[in-house]
């Protein structure tokens, strides 16, 4: 049972619900042991063996279905080869529930006291001939009726010999490759990520004078990939103190940032607890190439404030006693988008970004949720409840998939703006965010909370009809949503221009961004979004590409009789605005070759953020702090404003 918090007064259990009891009915059993071998990293296999105390009769195993931090029931069970279960040496047979493919159904054998479980892994997306990452809920069966805390797991790691690992496990033995962890529970266990690599850093990041250390943790696929300048690294040591700046707290033992840098494996990241597991497809050019960094820098500080906004304080909806129970993940614009507004701050308040880089991100995703005409007929809370990761992104502006990151952002940005301006610059997002989470310092037990609970917390910050104003902005659809209203607030307004960011460059020519993917946005233009060779990637729904017939899928061959070309598009963009004649569009659909004309004598239009004056929020000038976040040179406080205005309190 969770204890009781003394946030705001209220008491909330993490464990509380009907379910939860008859998880726990049973005694758990003992230690489980489970052991996972790369024996050849070429041929890019997990032989898993897991070794279970049991009694005789039926027995019910899951595969975890539920992954904290996915939001979907998208455990990779189909990717498990060759189980086989045995006791004392004899094969048992098994069958896997009808109703639920992650369930397992076997009988124990009489006198039988142990199970073994033997399966193959192919790491084919985590593992290269020079590193791995292991992710234990892929890994790993789980008994029945037992809540997952109870259960506990001794884990051990078999890599090549020369290969160094990083990992929040702590280690009780290391030998020749043999890495045995101490025993945890198997909520710890799936939450602590192992990376491990022929080439590996570690830098420490842990501010003076602070007993709880910070790691940033690096495998590559080359030497030169873990090469970072001293900026940068100054930059990640500004972003620990820039959190506990902004937090007044730490939720964790220890905490390791582990990246892996990559081509050959996907790029992304999710949360934990007391580690991030973040992944840069940019391989070697993550830190010496300005764009690639461009678009990577913020991966690292989102994920890292996780650890107070999902890990520690979580919606009370994605909480569950196991793996197995379904999440309600309709808050996910708090889980998500609240993360990803506070970690771009701390991503500018250390350095990471420039205050400039941040306006250009800023504007490339406002114009991506203006020209989402989805947002007509489909409300933000809606794009929570059914997420979907694995959603095609062709016609994603009319169906609006997880748009809870994206417009989340502008919803916090328009929150931080809100209480500046009716606290007279006095209030900020700051005072939440300490209020919100500087809760149990130390303790990494999880605390759930409602919406009436973000709803009074924000109250106590700055008074206002703040559920209105939420429910509005998630319930509400088209112009009911005041979506650039925090952009306006602080001091600068969506505009477009002939020329493309930095930011829109980087996407365009570099490859994926922490929310972006990679590709040729003209969307604001003629209503495009395409990859670098031609295919349509999504079209603006009712635009004027979609008016002359174009769809997703199609491919463009040329452009007013010139091949097609990410220049050659931009080129005739800003000839056909100063002609007024239509762009000739030569497509490919299906084999088929046909002309297309587009007509739109707007020319190219590349979003940017355009200074204004504002109203009272640019009264007092006396204190920085009254000025709006994006006003400022470095777009938010600094670390020494920070630590004036208030103690850092490192631990």
């Amino acid at each position: 049972m969770k204890r009781l918090t003394r946030w705001l007064g209220v008491v909330a259990l993490a464990i509380s619900a009907p379910c939860i009891a008859k998880a726990g009915d049973d005694i758990p059993p003992g230690t489980i042991a489970l052991t996972v071998r790369l024996p050849d990293p070429g041929q890019k296999l997990l032989y898993v063996h897991e070794s279970m105390p049991v009694k005789p009769g039926p027995l019910t195993l899951y595969y975890p279905k539920w992954i904290p931090g996915d939001h979907s029931p998208d455990g990779p069970i189909e990717q498990i080869m060759g189980l086989v279960f045995t006791a004392g040496g004899k094969r048992i047979a098994w069958q896997r529930d009808e109703l639920d493919r992650f369930t397992f159904h076997l009988t124990v054998p009489a006198g039988a006291q142990q199970l073994d479980i033997d399966f193959q892994f192919p790491g084919t997306e985590r593992v290269t001939p020079n590193l791995m990452g292991v992710s234990w809920d892929q890994v790993a069966l789980y008994p029945a009726g037992h809540a997952t805390k109870t259960l506990i797991y001794q884990p051990t790691l078999v890599i090549p010999a020369d290969w160094h690992y990083a990992s929040a496990l702590e280690t009780a033995t290391h030998d020749d490759g043999r890495i045995a962890f101490k025993p945890v529970p198997f909520n710890t266990l799936v939450d602590s990520p192992v990376i491990a690599g022929r080439y590996f850093r570690q830098i420490d990041l842990t501010p003076t004078g602070s007993s709880v250390h910070r790691y940033l943790d690096m495998v590559g696929d080359s030497a030169v990939a873990l090469d970072l300048s001293e900026p940068q690294i100054s930059g990640f040591r500004q972003l620990i103190e820039q959190a506990q700046a902004l937090f007044h707290s730490h939720h964790y033992d220890s905490y390791h940032l582990l990246l892996t840098l990559s081509d050959y494996v996907p790029v992304g990241g999710l949360e934990h607890h007391q580690s991030s597991d973040d992944r840069a497809r940019s391989g070697s050019k993550m830190f010496a190439d300005a764009d690639h960094f461009m678009l990577d820098a913020s991966l690292l500080p989102h994920e890292y404030t996780h650890s107070w906004n999902g890990k520690f304080m979580r919606p009370a909806g994605l909480w569950q006693p196991d793996f197995e129970q379904p999440e309600r993940p309709g808050m996910l614009w708090i889980y998500e988008g609240l993360t990803v507004y506070l970690g771009d701050v701390l991503t500018a308040r250390s350095g990471l970004w420039s205050a400039d880089t941040w306006r250009q991100v800023l504007a490339y995703r406002a114009s991506d949720m203006a020209y989402r005409p989805g947002r007509a007929w489909r409300p933000l809370l809606d794009t929570s409840v059914a997420v979907d990761y694995s959603a095609p992104t062709a016609w994603g502006n009319w169906r609006r998939e997880n748009d809870f990151y994206r417009e989340g952002e502008l919803l916090w940005l328009a929150v931080d703006m809100r209480i500046r301006e009716l606290s007279h610059g006095q209030r900020s997002i700051d005072d939440f965010a300490q209020l919100f989470f500087d809760v149990d310092d130390g303790s990494f037990v999880t605390h759930t909370y409602t919406f009436d609970d973000v709803v009074t917390t924000l109250d106590k910050v700055q008074p206002s009809d703040w559920a209105s104003f939420l429910h509005n902005w998630t319930e509400g659809v088209g112009e009911q949503v005041p979506l650039l209203s925090g952009i306006d607030a602080s001091g600068w307004r969506l505009a477009y221009t002939d020329q493309p960011s930095a930011y829109q460059h980087a996407i365009e020519n570099v490859g994926q961004g922490e929310l972006e993917i990679k590709g040729i946005n003209v969307m604001a233009s003629i209503g495009l979004f395409l990859k670098d060779d031609g295919d349509i990637i999504d079209m603006l729904w009712d635009g004027p590409a979609f008016k002359s017939g174009l769809a997703p899928g199609m491919k463009l061959v040329s452009i007013n009789d010139r091949h097609f070309s990410a220049s050659v598009l931009h080129e005739e963009l800003a000839r056909a605005q100063q002609s007024k004649k239509p762009l000739q569009l030569r497509m490919q659909n299906d084999g088929e070759s046909a002309l297309h004309v587009v007509h739109d004598d707007g020319g190219p239009k590349y979003p940017t953020l355009s200074a204004r004056l504002t109203r009272s929020m640019c009264c007092n000038r006396s204190s920085r702090r009254d000025r709006p976040v994006a006003v400022r040179e470095r777009t938010a406080l600094s670390q020494g404003e920070q630590r004036a205005r208030r103690p850092s309190r490192l631990p």
